[in-house]
């Protein structure tokens, strides 16, 4: 007689593995998240210019930097990396946020803030650490005090101009010592300097402030000044003045700022100038993205409609050049054709017309940003009607020029 078959036993391997609820639960319930909820930033805050919102998020309003991680802005000198640093001071107020401005430069203006960051300088925070290690204990001290009052939830933005130029707590006190100072008066207050100690000092700082900003819902957009290295023969030349490797590594967005040229006004004297941002690391959204030829203001600010053609084409929202036509579905069913040179602004009829170009609800979210800005983008245009005057001069000369060449 033949033996039975035995039944299978009913073993925790034939339970159905991956079961939605029970992952979710465990994760919940050991401090852990589901892959596909990670590297998702909560917010992010507005940079001042929809075209460089587009590169560091993938969205217009509602993009910029990423909220809650660190940020490095990195240039030249006189390349705005502290007016991009006062445009997101004012954004995260105007989100109802806490703006915090490390001046470890002691450069700060608060007319500047107020006309150019559009910053409520009534309820900015600002404070000149003197060293690496008292940035960071400013920083702790004030997420801390900032979560008792209003709890974690609320946004918190520190603004470090800049890395470059803050010394370590060693050779801070050293520099106190007396002009002719004793071999056990220096060993007494940390001894001489030492290779790489600034790198050190941020890359300890950082690593410590990385896992806290995320918790707290705090944001660090550090500014850091770009350096010739010497006798360099190949690859580029250029590196950062702060922070030795260590920023680079643990910011999750990185901008490199540059000028193209001053803007001049009616009397030739300078009043802004042409601005380059260049996404170089973005861990939120894809890398490598530029925006070219911003204009930005002293008096005025940044202009939004910056560069905002040529990314609407990139992004394939419109079709051109010359003649552009929008696309579906941010035509809303409609034929929208307008004339534009790709080196001017966006008409600001045509995002008023068709909201979902630029990431807006509406028509009224639309008037509502483009408000905030109004004098920069005002000027911007008075601004292209005098090179285009110039042109037509240009022009005129030339023909003139033929004409009496031909006789």
């Amino acid at each position: 007689m033949p033996r039975k078959k035995a039944e299978p036993k009913t073993t925790t391997r034939n339970k159905k593995v991956g079961d939605q609820d029970f992952l979710k639960g465990l994760a919940a319930d050991t401090g852990g998240q589901m892959m596909c909820d990670m590297g998702q930033s909560r917010y992010f805050i507005d940079t001042g210019n929809l075209a460089l919102n587009r590169i560091l998020s993938g969205k217009y309003i509602g993009g910029g930097l990423p909220g809650g991680q660190i940020t490095e802005v990195y240039g030249p000198p006189a390349s705005a990396k502290s007016l991009l640093g006062n445009c997101v001071l004012g954004a995260v107020q105007r989100m109802g946020g806490i703006a915090v401005y490390l001046d470890c430069e002691r450069a700060g203006n608060p007319d500047f803030a107020k006309n150019a960051g559009h910053v409520d300088i009534e309820k900015l925070i600002s404070y000149e650490p003197i060293s690496i290690e008292e940035c960071e204990r400013k920083i702790r001290v004030a997420v801390e005090k900032i979560n008792e009052h209003y709890g974690i939830e609320i946004p918190k933005l520190f603004v470090w101009d800049s890395i470059s130029v803050v010394p370590t707590e060693r050779e801070w006190k050293v520099a106190e010592l007396p002009e002719n100072a004793t071999k056990e008066a220096i060993k007494a207050a940390g001894g001489n300097e030492r290779p790489g100690e600034r790198a050190r000092a941020a890359g300890d700082m950082l690593r410590r402030l990385n896992p806290l900003l995320n918790d707290a819902n705090a944001s660090l957009y550090v500014i850091n000044q770009t350096r010739m290295k010497i006798g360099v023969l190949w690859g580029s030349p250029e590196t950062t003045g702060g922070g030795g490797k260590a920023l680079p590594f643990y910011a999750s967005c990185r901008i490199r700022t540059s000028a193209s040229g001053f803007i001049k006004d009616k009397f030739k004297v300078p009043c802004g100038v042409q601005l380059n941002f260049e996404n170089k690391k973005n861990r939120s959204w894809r890398p490598f993205g530029k925006v070219e030829k911003v204009d930005l203001f002293f008096d005025k600010g940044i202009n939004q409609l910056g560069g905002l053609l040529t990314s609407l084409r990139y992004a394939e929202r419109i079709v051109g050049p010359s003649n552009w036509t929008v696309q579906e579905p941010w035509a809303n069913g409609e034929t929208v054709k307008f004339k534009a040179a790709l080196e001017a602004d966006m008409p600001e009829e045509i995002l008023l017309r068709c909201p979902s170009l630029i990431d807006a609800k509406d028509e009224r979210e639309v008037k509502e940003y483009l408000d905030t800005w109004r004098g920069a983008i005002n000027l911007s245009e008075e601004q292209m009607a005098v090179e285009a005057v110039k042109d037509e001069n240009v022009d005129a000369i030339k023909q003139t020029d033929i004409i009496a060449e031909l006789g």
